[in-house]
């Protein structure tokens, strides 16, 4: 097997419209992988957002959620796309939500009962009319990364990196909040809209703070929306399985 051969699928989808937002989750589902199995080769997953311009529509400010009719074109071809990676013999899908609640507060998070109620019927209504003996483990290879308050509470965590932005953008007022947020991780996720917290940051930087060196362990180990997202990952054994076979040094993916 080369070493730049593909063992796997994973379409990452984000609510964010922002012209980095894809790239910035790619780099966290990356660090997340990392720890569900650390020798992971990532070189080796063919990551990719969905190509449908007008499902990616659906996506952005949660607009499957909407109850406009002209909405629904949309939102069906988003689920159209979700259905046809999950039935790929090496398909999975990680879809990024925010939580728009507290950590506290997370399992009254409407976000999260709206797409389970919109979402996941219909796409798992489309999953068992191809394979209906596999629809259980199918709809599993779906997973929900779900940041609260929203991604910032994630990204934010690299306090290092976000120091010496705040210090490039010549603010320097922000060191202060970044360090109480390192001493207590967790308490990242009990602040309400964190990029409005920040007098610099906001969500300009994004993309660099999911992709230099976010400190991914000590974000688990915080306990919260992370460490959340990371266990649900492992839920799904056959990522776990497809995430090994990206060492193998022989054979080829099993079906």
């Amino acid at each position: 097997m080369s070493g730049h051969t593909k063992t796997l699928s994973v379409m990452v989808l984000t609510e964010d419209s922002g012209a980095d937002a894809y790239d910035t989750v790619r780099a966290l589902v990356k660090e997340m992988l990392k720890l569900l199995v650390p020798a992971v080769q990532t070189h080796r997953i063919d990551f990719k957002p969905l190509e449908d311009e007008s499902a990616r529509r659906a996506m952005h400010a949660n607009l499957w959620k909407s109850n406009n009719p002209l909405d629904e074109r949309t939102r069906r071809q988003l689920i159209r796309g979700i259905i046809t990676e999950l039935l790929k013999p090496h398909g999975f899908v990680l879809y990024h939500i925010d939580g728009d609640e507290p950590w506290s507060r997370h399992e009254s998070s409407e976000n999260v009962r709206e797409f389970r109620a919109r979402m996941i019927a219909p796409i798992e209504a489309g999953v068992r009319s191809q394979l209906p003996v596999e629809v259980e483990t199918r709809m599993k290879r779906l997973r929900l990364l779900v940041p609260f308050y929203s991604i910032e509470a994630w990204l934010y965590q690299h306090t290092r990196e976000a120091r010496q932005l705040c210090a490039e953008e010549g603010c320097g007022r922000c060191h202060s909040q970044l360090a109480d947020w390192e001493k207590n991780r967790a308490s990242l996720d009990e602040v309400t809209q964190p990029k409005e917290t920040t007098l610099c940051l906001k969500d300009k930087h994004n993309a660099r703070l999911a992709s230099s060196g976010l400190p991914a362990r000590d974000v688990y180990e915080a306990e919260a929306s992370f460490t959340a997202a990371v266990d649900g990952l492992l839920e799904c054994d056959e990522l776990t399985a497809a995430l090994e076979r990206t060492y193998a040094t022989s054979g080829t993916p099993s079906p």
